[in-house]
């Protein structure tokens, strides 16, 4: 699994390039619309009153260990606290069920209401939580919602044991998904309504996919 120094995640995450004469395009420190009312961010977006208003945010689901310090402008009541680390080991599947119930009552309390995932990059563990939301409400099975999500925010990279969980997840809600056979050395896949093996989709391509993001970040 690849793996990256939390300081030079971070570093990579807030660098930004200059794409035009006189402007620039910010990495990781900002939020990104996954639907017309739900957003993915890192903890600093959600941590930042003013970002939370300009978005018109009014629910926060936030996936990190520490108890978040969000904003008075959010009620408790509207916060929900999932206490994971991003480790592929980690058991972020019996959260799943909560996070989606909590994200469509809070859309369907108030067609007003807006909600924002966070974790502390917004890379996986909060992207995780969205994917699994987009596959509960919608036809994606969970290739298709990692690929939505990913396509809506570069950075996103869900840890290989975070998508077998997608996969899990996706297969309670009688989405396709993939059959993960382990292996002394890597797991394999198959996609249930192939005719033949196919490599594992999220895995080999997410985690290339990031290596070379960070590789354009520091060019």
């Amino acid at each position: 699994m690849l793996s990256f120094p939390s300081q030079h995640m971070e570093n990579a995450l807030t660098t930004q390039r200059i794409v035009g004469k006189g402007s620039r395009k910010a990495f990781g420190r900002t939020a990104s619309k996954i639907t017309p009312r739900v957003y993915l961010s890192d903890y600093w977006t959600a941590r930042n009153a003013n970002k939370l208003l300009d978005l018109g945010i009014t629910h926060v689901v936030s996936v990190i260990e520490p108890t978040p310090e969000l904003p008075e402008i959010i009620p408790q009541d509207n916060i929900l606290h999932v206490p994971v680390d991003d480790l592929a080991e980690v058991d972020i599947l019996s959260h799943l069920d909560e996070t989606t119930d909590f994200i469509i009552a809070a859309l369907k309390e108030d067609e007003s209401n807006k909600v924002l995932v966070h974790c502390m990059q917004g890379v996986s563990r909060s992207a995780t939580v969205v994917c699994a939301y987009l596959i509960a409400t919608t036809d994606m099975s969970a290739p298709m919602a990692i690929k939505q999500v990913q396509a809506l925010r570069g950075i996103v990279c869900p840890n290989p044991g975070f998508v077998r969980q997608l996969h899990q997840y996706a297969a309670r809600h009688n989405k396709p998904t993939i059959n993960l056979v382990s292996t002394t050395s890597s797991s394999s896949s198959k996609d249930t309504k192939a005719s033949k093996p196919q490599p594992p989709l999220a895995l080999h391509k997410i985690a290339g996919g990031i290596a070379s993001r960070f590789r354009k970040f520091k060019a």
